[in-house]
């Protein structure tokens, strides 16, 4: 019986030291979480200027430029974005689903991987894709020269021909609580779908504000600067709303190993105090029972 309590003892010392960690590291992807949305939001103001102005010269100018024209190319580009640590819930396995449920919906095509993360470079190679690039060593919140990195390799692998499209397989942030996979075009880059990511900016006003504008030197070469500075600026928003879903998820997924662990704690305490009034209530019995044999 003494045995028995001093293990059940144990597991409640480990039981508690796993709560402990689960918890710090609960706090400190809040602290992430925050930093990422902060990033995020701060951000916003130069994306809805920048998709003002790509409104203004593509839809109400008609002008074009190559990234946001199709390509004839037969295959898909897709940038599969995912974390390269564990311990955060389904966030990895449900983009896995959403890349698997991409593949499944157009069979006829060949779809090749860049990846960003270590379990991006895993979704690609379970569900059979080509892997082209691997980005494995990026920082926590990405810096400028990251994103421009791969932007370029985006550009270069589109310029080829060899593809009619470059999409993007990430979480969406909508709230601490709430996250959702999802794989949208990237290139050629659709002025609408993209500034939903960003606002629902007045179309109109826009229209009327840049309506004074005299573009120099040209509106053409205004457009040509604008559409890779605008591309940059929306992946650099996936790649955030990606890095605080993974936060999210991990908070939500420590917040649930904390108070799971708290719930076995107490029913480690409780099955302990049986334990330790059985082997008492043995003891006595015991003890009665010897003073009776002596009587």
């Amino acid at each position: 019986m003494a045995m028995q309590t001093k293990t059940i003892k144990q597991k409640m010392q480990s039981v508690a030291n796993i709560g402990k960690i689960t918890k710090a590291m609960e706090m400190i992807s809040v602290s992430k979480m925050k930093k990422a949305v902060s990033k995020r939001n701060d951000s916003l103001l130069f994306a809805q200027e920048s998709f003002a102005l790509l409104e203004n010269l593509h839809v109400h100018k008609n002008l074009s430029h190559p990234y946001l024209e199709t390509n004839k190319g037969a295959k898909i580009l897709m940038l599969v974005v995912a974390s390269n640590k564990g311990l955060c819930g389904g966030y990895n396995m449900n983009v896995s689903k959403k890349v698997s449920e991409f593949v499944r919906n157009n069979p006829e095509t060949v779809v090749d991987v860049v990846a960003v993360g270590k379990q991006a470079r895993k979704i690609a190679t379970r569900n059979g894709l080509q892997l082209i690039a691997s980005f494995d060593d990026f920082s926590e919140y990405y810096t400028s020269s990251e994103v421009r990195s791969l932007l370029h390799l985006l550009f270069e692998s589109y310029d080829s021909g060899e593809y009619r499209e470059v999409r993007v397989a990430y979480t969406e942030f909508i709230s601490s609580l709430s996250f959702e996979a999802n794989t949208k075009a990237l290139i050629p880059l659709s002025v609408e779908a993209s500034r939903l990511l960003i606002t629902s900016n007045d179309s109109e006003k826009t229209q009327r504000d840049f309506a004074l504008y005299t573009f120099e030197p040209s509106e053409q070469e205004v457009l040509n600067t604008v559409v890779p500075a605008v591309l940059m600026t929306v992946l650099y928003q996936y790649l955030l709303e990606a890095t605080a879903s993974e936060h999210s998820s991990r908070v939500s997924a420590m917040r649930n190993a904390s108070d799971n662990a708290a719930d076995l704690g107490e029913e480690l305490r409780i099955n302990f105090n049986r334990a330790r009034q059985a082997g008492i209530t043995q003891e006595i019995a015991e003890i009665v029972g010897g003073s009776m044999a002596v009587s």
